[in-house]
């Protein structure tokens, strides 16, 4: 009871620090975006450039982050502290100098890459968009460092600050829009930008050395724990690799069917996914080495009564979320978005990409579970072909849906999200013939938080036609919260009347603690 207590706990504090980030976040996109405007040109080639290291190396930092935590964990657990020390010495070693090559191969591509997108009709914006693209492949460094130390934290119990990294670089992003964003313009939001992203991996430093940890650089490819980690790293490097692939593509293809929808593109992004992305982290940063601790000790009814747990508890919050994003679409984007340069029309694209982007949620967040579940009982080929599954009808349908006049540019995150979900259920049949029966009860759960969710929408679509529309401060942030708080009341009385226990045994605990 303890332990459950414990990791409750753990994964709670993670989640709330993660989602204020990603919140924090979201306010430096509104911050640039409000300033220079959304359908600026050249904050739409940077709002690209900025994420396509990202993309190049989520693959590869995602492959290292699920090595380092098993094989780390595996020499501490025995007390072979050197063992762990020598493997973090060369995979941090190794990783720099693969990461080398990579920023040359990015610096390489920087001069291929606009030429797919809208910004190579003028020579201007196509050298605007090489530059910034060159500007930005160094962070792959820093991205290398960050997702390996958050590793070796989590591994050792420090969850907490590994959900903090990305405030610093948000914070350097917004006081430099608001002190310096008029002098220097977008090229030195760049700058910024790239000073703010090596952060997230110099403040894990501290920590690590509090830990114990001294780097000494040693790079020797043929160790044991180098050879044993290559190993898991190439399927799972496959499958994000090819999950990042369809961002990349995604973004290009927006870049090029309305090159000024670009930062539209990113900012509700990180409304919906990345937010969700950020809670579902949480979890798996607690849960992942507890289930690879089980799974290694062979105890298959934990390991099943854990990743039911997680998959149930996850879905009575993803499922509303979907169906509350929906309903608030308009209003939260005129409350958080509609100040500066944005315009009405900014805000109607928004709502659309925001419905598109909600209706695979529930995809997005148990593929991230499932994913580490496999991952724990050292399975990674299953993620793997699943990647390509998702990319391929990710491409397929996007090519299809874009075609609609009524879709257009929105068949883009739509086809992406039924990619999502279409990928959740082949890992859902894989874990099924893998450990046998699980998740007793998912479906009705799922059943239940669905018509709970349902009747919610229609509450709050309700109060939203009867508050009206207005233009203030005040009456903005009441049609939103207002809908918002009657629309939590209501599904919490239908999770009450469903017994939906997840939902209302997370209430009682909250009532009792106040």
């Amino acid at each position: 009871m303890n332990e459950k207590k414990n990791i409750l706990g753990a994964v709670s504090s993670v989640a709330v620090i993660m989602v204020l980030s990603r919140l924090l976040s979201l306010v430096s996109n509104q911050v640039y975006m409000s300033h220079y405007g959304a359908n600026d040109l050249y904050l739409n080639i940077y709002s690209y450039a900025i994420n396509v290291p990202n993309i190049i190396f989520t693959s590869i930092g995602t492959a290292l982050s699920t090595v380092v935590i098993p094989i780390y964990v595996g020499h501490r657990a025995v007390g072979d502290y050197d063992k762990a020390k020598n493997f973090a010495d060369n995979i941090i070693s190794i990783s720099l100098i693969l990461t080398a090559v990579l920023v040359v191969l990015g610096m390489g591509l920087s001069f291929v890459l606009p030429k797919a997108t809208g910004y190579a009709e003028t020579e201007e914006t196509y050298n605007f968009a090489v530059m910034a693209l060159m500007t930005v492949m160094p962070v792959m460094f820093f991205y290398a460092l960050n997702y390996i130390f958050q590793g070796m934290l989590q591994a050792v119990g420090r969850y907490k600050l590994p959900a903090f990294v990305s405030v610093p670089s948000s914070l350097v992003v917004i006081l430099y829009t608001v002190l310096l964003g008029d002098v220097w313009g977008v090229k030195g939001l760049l700058i910024a930008s790239v000073i703010g992203l090596s952060l997230q991996a110099i403040i894990l430093i501290p920590p690590l050395v509090k830990e114990g940890y001294r780097y000494s650089p040693k790079a020797k490819f043929n160790h044991p724990d180098i050879v044993k980690a290559a190993k898991m790293t190439v399927p799972v490097l496959l499958g994000v690799g090819a999950y990042q692939i369809n961002m990349l593509y995604n973004n290009t293809m927006v870049a090029d069917l309305d090159e000024t929808m670009v930062t539209l593109f990113v900012f509700v992004q990180n409304i919906t996914v990345q937010l969700v992305l950020a809670f579902v982290y949480s979890v798996t940063a607690v849960v992942y080495p507890r289930l690879t601790e089980s799974a290694s000790k062979g105890d298959m009814e934990e390991y099943k009564q854990s990743l039911s747990g997680i998959l149930t508890s996850v879905s009575t919050l993803l499922i509303p979320m979907t169906f509350g994003f929906i309903a608030v679409r308009e209003t939260l984007l005129n409350l958080i978005s509609a100040w500066g340069k944005i315009t009405p029309d900014d805000i109607a694209k928004g709502s659309m990409l925001i419905c598109a982007y909600a209706v695979g949620l529930l995809g997005i967040g148990f593929k991230e579970i499932l994913d580490r579940a496999f991952y724990s009982l050292g399975n990674t080929k299953i993620s793997a072909l699943n990647g390509v599954v998702i990319m391929a009808v990710n491409i397929m349908l996007s090519l299809v849906l874009v075609q609609f006049d009524s879709i257009g540019v929105y068949g883009i995150p739509l086809a992406y999200s039924i990619a999502c979900l279409a990928g959740m259920a082949v890992l859902m049949i894989a874990m099924k013939k893998k450990v046998g029966s699980f998740a007793k009860g998912l479906g009705l759960t799922l059943l239940k938080s669905a018509t709970a969710s349902l009747i919610m929408l229609f509450a709050v679509e309700a109060l939203n036609l009867l508050i009206g529309e207005s233009g203030g401060i005040i009456m903005r942030a009441v049609r939103l919260f207002v809908p918002v708080g009657c629309g939590l009341i209501v599904y919490y009385l239908m999770a009450v009347l469903l017994k939906i226990t997840p939902v209302t045994g997370v209430v009682r605990k909250i009532l009792r603690r106040g």
